[in-house]
Order: C-alpha cells, then structure tokens, then sequence
C-alpha cells in the first residue's frame, strides 16, 4: 500500500516527539503492509510554523533510520499545507512543498471553512498550474453529504482523499468521529475519493489503520476498488501522472 498522508517526522508538528516514536509508527504502518510513505508534516501559520530547513533534517534522519530496519520500504517528501492567501506565493516561490516533488499539493482547509473560501483556494492553486489533492475531504461541513460540491471539484481537476481510521465503521457509544465516518462512507458510495490514506500521528490516538481500512473497502466495495484507492491511485500521483 502507498500512504500520501502522514505525520511520521518527529519534532516538527502534533506527530513523533522523537526518533523513537517516529520508527515505531513507520513499523506499525509497514506491519500493516504499507511500502511507500509520504511524509506530509503540517505547514500552518500560527501553529505549525517550523523551519523548512528543520523539517528537512529530521526527514533525513527518520529515512535513514528506517532504511536500516525496512530496506524494502520509501520514504517520500511532501507536507500538508493549510490554506491561507499567502499559500499561493510561497508555492510559487518553492517555499513550501509539493507532494513528493510532483505538481501535486496536499491541501488542508480549517473544519468550518465556508463553501465560497474553498472555491476561490481552489481556483488560485490552479491557476500555478498544481493540482490540489484535498485532504480528508470528510472533515470539512461545507462539503457534508454535498455530492455536487465535491463533483465540481473534481471536474475542476481536484483529487480528493479521505483518513482510513474514518473508513472504520463507528462505535456504538462515544465515537467523536462518527460524523466524519458518516460523510466518508457518503463520499465512498457515491464514488467521490481518489485515495485513501492514514494521516497518521502516533500509535496511541492517531496510528495508520490502514490494514483495517483496506480491508473493509474491499469487503463492501470489492478488492478492485481497494487497489484503486491504496495502491493505484496513489501510485499515479506520485508519479506525476492524472489518475
């Protein structure tokens, strides 16, 4: 499986805190079957605000470290930006980065940002000529249970992804992430995800779940459209090429 969404560089944003903790959860997902992982660390004005060359550093010390325990495994460059009216130039500028160096960005908008904000975030990547891959499209309320909104998007040229832990089915009692697992399973049905990824964060509240999530796509979707969404689609993307 290929994961484009996680958070496995330690020190730098709310994943890893350490080394450690960053090879542990890299095992996790590779027990899980996982053999390319981007590393997409937070990029937020205001909260998440370390130096690119900090995020490099450490990038280069967990892909070292985990080369010796998972030869066979990558370790891809990327981040997940959040969108503000200063995203664009620092894009333009090579100040942040694309997904693993592709004209891909991975691109995070606030839960409640309104429908408007999002078209026009939309339109002013584009016209870079990058493509925005719109992480965990489930977590955002202008796009709940809205097919047509997330059409237009992807007929604009968008490609979406959602988390695999929201794939999950919810628990019976006290699931705070029953909602965003309502709006994935809309989205699912209705054919409207590109990827599915983990954006991991640590083993105890946010680990991969990507097994488990492959799992029950193909259960209730068929094995084709877990390739699709693990191994195929992501593929593409990090190869540069349209899905």
């Amino acid at each position: 499986m290929i994961d484009i969404h996680s958070h496995i560089i330690f020190g730098v944003d709310d994943g890893p805190k350490n080394l450690e903790e960053s090879l542990a959860l890299i095992g996790e997902a590779y027990a899980q079957g996982v053999r390319v992982i981007i590393a997409t660390s937070h990029r937020r004005k205001g909260m998440f605000e370390t130096p690119e060359e900090t995020i490099k550093t450490n990038f280069a010390t967990v892909r070292e470290e985990a080369s010796k325990k998972f030869p066979d495994l990558i370790l891809g460059f990327g981040g997940e930006l959040y969108y503000t009216k200063e995203l664009p130039s620092k894009l333009e500028k090579k100040q942040v980065p694309r997904l693993n160096y592709t004209r891909y960005i991975l691109l995070e908008f606030s839960k409640g940002t309104p429908w408007r904000e999002i078209q026009e975030a939309i339109n002013n990547i584009l016209l870079l000529g990058l493509t925005p891959v719109i992480a965990h499209i489930e977590r955002y309320d202008a796009l709940e249970f809205h097919k047509e909104r997330v059409l237009e998007l992807i007929s604009r040229g968008c490609y979406t992804q959602i988390n695999s832990s929201h794939v999950l089915k919810p628990k019976l009692f006290g699931d705070k992430y029953k909602v965003f697992k309502k709006r994935a399973r809309y989205f699912l049905e209705n054919d409207l995800v590109h990827c599915v990824a983990s954006d991991m964060h640590n083993l105890d509240q946010r680990p991969p779940y990507m097994k488990a999530a492959f799992d029950t796509i193909a259960s209730e979707y068929g094995q084709e459209k877990a390739e699709e969404l693990f191994k195929t689609n992501p593929q593409l993307l990090l190869e540069d090429k349209f899905i």
